[in-house]
């Protein structure tokens, strides 16, 4: 009989709240950490009284914007982004600005922060993963690493929707490099992109150990079609969920889309429905 690995009750907890329900639909909210006032995110508070009865089952955010939200979260699980102190008039690794300790007394599920393979600075952000996973063992505190690979870097931060959307061919030996380094170095949950094949994004999935979250990048249409047909394939890969922003808070509704990923996510009532948009 497969057994579960030995952690914390703290960390049981926590993940049992994000992954209540068995996968995760996540609202990334952490954009304006690293390019200031993103459109769609202006008024956060805003954002989350929208999602948070819609289907969602939790957000990312940053401390600050946790401040300003907390009183409308209602139910939802709490990503916290720790790592940052970079704009575009900048440039370097991705620092923690905050520590374990402080988000146990946030009162969050678990912390967020970032690494790049291939740039030059991808020891040194490993090296943060790795020792951030330490601390969330001696607190209780689950681990998500967000590990993309430098060459995926352009598209999934054209914040200006300029049209770059074509991953670079053999992506996904970035992907599943990206999700077995975050797991070996302790992380309780990987966030990456999806290479836009199952079958490769399946042998990342299963070559990783551990749930893996696909993040979304940017909003290319007005439809949902495209972001439903995605969460559809990654989920028959074996993801156990997404963590979108752009998707969400730039579509005209956004209660409307976490509802119709939250169902394609969870096989709710009204799967069909979804499906049927994501075919179109």
């Amino acid at each position: 009989m497969e057994t579960m690995p030995i952690q914390s009750t703290g960390k049981s907890l926590r993940l049992r709240r994000i992954l209540r329900r068995g996968r995760a639909v996540v609202v990334a909210m952490d954009h304006g950490n690293a390019a200031g006032a993103v459109r769609g995110l202006e008024k956060p508070a805003e954002v989350v009284k929208a999602v948070a009865p819609a289907g969602a089952d939790a957000i990312l955010v940053t401390p600050g914007i946790l401040e300003q939200v907390c009183e409308h979260v209602g139910d939802l699980a709490i990503l916290l982004r720790i790592d940052g102190c970079v704009s575009p008039l900048g440039g370097g690794p991705m620092k923690l600005f905050q520590d374990v300790e402080q988000a146990v007394a946030m009162g969050v599920d678990a912390v967020v922060m970032n690494a790049t393979l291939g740039a030059p600075h991808e020891a040194e952000e490993l090296e943060k993963v790795g020792s951030t996973a330490g601390e969330g063992r001696t607190w209780g505190m689950p681990v998500v690493a967000e590990i993309l690979s430098q060459r995926m870097m352009g598209n999934h931060m054209d914040m200006a929707g300029s049209g770059n959307d074509e991953l670079p061919a053999n992506i996904g030996d970035d992907i599943t490099l990206a999700c077995r380094i975050g797991a070996e170095l302790g992380a309780d949950l990987i966030k990456t992109r999806y290479s836009g094949s199952v079958d490769e994004f399946r042998r990342s999935v299963e070559a990783c150990g551990q749930p893996v979250l696909v993040a979304g990048g940017p909003r290319r249409s007005a439809g949902l079609g495209g972001t439903l047909e995605t969460v559809s394939e990654v989920l028959e890969a074996g993801a156990s969920g997404v963590i979108f922003g752009r998707q969400i808070w730039q579509h005209g509704d956004p209660a409307e889309a976490v509802g119709a990923v939250s169902e394609l996510v969870h096989g709710g009532p009204r799967v069909g429905e979804a499906m049927a948009v994501a075919v179109k």
